[in-house]
């Protein structure tokens, strides 16, 4: 097997009109790298990549919607690149952001998470919900990140695969569960400013439900016990 430098890792749910231009873009600038997309049960036509990008890519499909921190496990689980990199489907940091990210990766940080400049496509409840989650982060969890949200983080791969092998949500609330860990590890974290792409934009599936579970899901991860760490 040919090592990787890179894997990116695509969780992906209905997103059939944005996902085969966000892996023709990969491909275009990271021909060397490992693709691994996992579709999240979708009901639009996602799946078909599996046979547009026959061999380019490693597909995965959940057999039913399982939220984003399963499937990011999922290959997470199965990536071999030195540098490993999640993005949303519809690539909103543009390719820019992967590379700032795998950038400082290479210069030798274990965790690199995007921070965005501005938050075009926020509006109602989100706008409202943001700075009380980070104060609630802050206070309960101990973490001064005002992005814990963003959709592209990094991860060496010893680092990585720990982070994920360990972490327990399977919905939204991932990416706080991956610093709250990275905190009770001691693994360095480092933030990188990124721009949004309007151009690349698609409906959030993060609705009001979704930050009730996610709200949910941190009371519980409060009371995990992780005793590998």
């Amino acid at each position: 097997m040919i090592k990787k430098e890179l894997s990116i890792i695509i969780p992906a749910y209905q997103k059939e009109g944005w996902i085969v231009n966000t892996i023709e873009r990969l491909i275009a600038n990271f021909p060397e790298g490992e693709i691994i997309v996992i579709n999240d049960a979708s009901k639009d036509n996602t799946k078909e990549i599996k046979e547009i990008f026959n061999g380019r890519i490693v597909y995965l499909e959940n057999e039913k919607n399982e939220g984003k921190g399963y499937s990011l496990k999922r290959g997470f689980a199965l990536a071999g690149g030195d540098f490993l990199i999640f993005t949303d489907a519809d690539l909103p940091f543009g390719i820019e952001g992967i590379k700032l990210i795998l950038e400082k990766l290479k210069s030798g940080s274990a965790v690199v998470i995007g921070k965005r400049r501005s938050f075009y496509n926020d509006k109602g409840f989100k706008a409202l919900f943001r700075p009380w989650l980070y104060v609630f982060l802050k206070f309960f969890f101990g973490l001064n990140y005002k992005d814990t949200q963003c959709g592209l983080k990094g991860f060496a791969k010893v680092e990585g695969k720990k982070l994920f092998s360990l972490a327990k949500t399977k919905g939204f609330a991932i990416d706080i569960e991956l610093l709250y860990l990275a905190k009770k590890l001691n693994y360095g974290v480092n933030e990188v400013l990124v721009e949004q792409k309007k151009e690349s934009y698609s409906p959030s599936t993060f609705n009001f439900r979704r930050i009730l579970e996610m709200f949910f899901d941190l009371i519980k991860l409060k009371f995990y016990s992780y005793e590998k760490t």
